[in-house]
């Protein structure tokens, strides 16, 4: 249940959200993908494309995504991964945006177990740190370990809220309101969840700045 801070909150975010989509929608630029995102890598450090899920295309229409693509990958010693990426040229037009895990996986038969902010560092010309969101989920026998972030006119945002608040900010200040949604899963086999979470911080590390070349910046 929603504390009452966070209600506040996010009742003030919607008021100045509908004050920003009625004053300034019409002024927001449409900010294309600087890559196809079919053009992403088929091999990351040692992780290897094997294979590509593609979107229905009533499933495109109601997210809205401009591009997307969403990829398994394997490392050398047979872990999978799946990647998701969706990309929107202009959030909020026309029934675009996010759709957050915590409302659509419990959607598709999974139960929360718990989610989290997580940090980790990235090297790009010299180490960065960022924070993404981890969170642990089950169906039936099967067990998943998930990041997910929103990767926005140049920033990496962990949370929903701050999202949304960069989202109105920079609607008003810089026109723009595209950004990109990713979300990359492996499973946990023999129950062991910290080992899951390993390979996903190898993979996550390098999947950070291959995106950059894909999406646009501040």
């Amino acid at each position: 249940m929603l504390s009452n801070a966070r209600i506040t909150i996010v009742s003030v975010l919607l008021a100045v959200a509908a004050i920003v989509s009625y004053c300034y929608v019409g002024n927001i630029i449409e900010v294309p993908i600087k890559k196809p995102l079919s053009t992403f890598p088929t091999q990351i450090g040692t992780w290897k494309w094997v294979d590509h899920t593609p979107m229905g295309d009533e499933v495109r229409k109601m997210l809205g995504v401009d591009d997307y693509i969403q990829h398994d990958y394997v490392s050398a010693d047979g872990m999978p991964v799946n990647l998701y990426v969706s990309y929107f040229s202009r959030v909020g037009s026309g029934g675009k945006g996010y759709h957050s895990p915590k409302n659509c996986m419990p959607g598709g038969g999974w139960n929360i177990i718990h989610s989290e902010p997580f940090k980790l560092t990235v090297s790009h010309s010299r180490p960065v740190a960022v924070e993404i969101n981890k969170m642990v989920m089950q169906k039936g026998a099967e067990k998943e370990v998930v990041f997910y972030w929103y990767q926005c006119r140049g920033r990496i945002i962990h949370s929903e809220y701050m999202e949304k608040i960069y989202l109105v900010l920079d609607s008003m200040f810089k026109r723009r309101s595209d950004g990109a949604f990713i979300r990359i899963m492996a499973p946990v086999r023999d129950g062991q969840e910290t080992k899951a979470v390993e390979y996903l911080k190898d993979f996550t590390k390098q999947v950070i700045p291959a995106l950059e070349e894909y999406l646009p910046g501040a």
